[in-house]
């Protein structure tokens, strides 16, 4: 049985492979996209360097819900040492995406927060894969699709808590 299961999971892999960088390829253009659209409707802000859409969205998803978070918490998001998460910040900062924030309670705390360009940034990114993976569970009936993302769920969870 354990047989079946090697030859599914390397299915699943090899299919994940194959479709990636054609959906890499699609999600590159259409942000390319967005960001011309951004600046057409915020010309005051200029051309923004080149931006790692990825890095961004990942760093964002993790302010998005708290609204702010300290530094040490964002390092904690992004999987990577404290001196990293630092110059990620000064990236998004100077792309005007986030900002700096004194923390109310303790002054030697740093927090960073969306700006309004970051949180409207995020929500075009957030709403573009929204539905890029409603077009992609189209196929499926309504309880295939909470059976999946019931399964995918406990698969993340378990991640998270092997990666603890």
């Amino acid at each position: 049985m354990e047989d079946l299961y090697d030859s599914q999971i390397t299915a699943v892999v090899h299919g994940f492979l194959q479709v990636w960088n054609r959906f890499e390829a699609t999600l590159s253009k259409e942000l390319t996209a967005i960001q011309e659209s951004l600046r057409e409707m915020h010309p005051q802000r200029g051309a923004q360097p080149n931006s790692n859409y990825e890095l961004f969205y990942r760093a964002c998803s993790g302010i998005y819900p708290a609204g702010n978070v300290t530094m040490g918490e964002f390092s904690s998001i992004l999987a990577v040492p404290l001196s990293t998460a630092t110059r990620i910040a000064d990236w998004l900062v100077g792309s005007g995406y986030i900002q700096r924030l004194p923390d109310p309670v303790d002054r030697r705390v740093v927090r960073v927060a969306l700006t309004e360009q970051g949180k409207e940034v995020y929500g075009v990114i957030d709403r573009y894969i929204r539905q890029r993976l409603k077009q992609i569970l189209s196929g499926l009936s309504a309880g295939e699709k909470a059976t999946l993302l019931n399964l995918i769920a406990k698969v993340v969870t378990g991640l998270k808590e092997g990666a603890g």
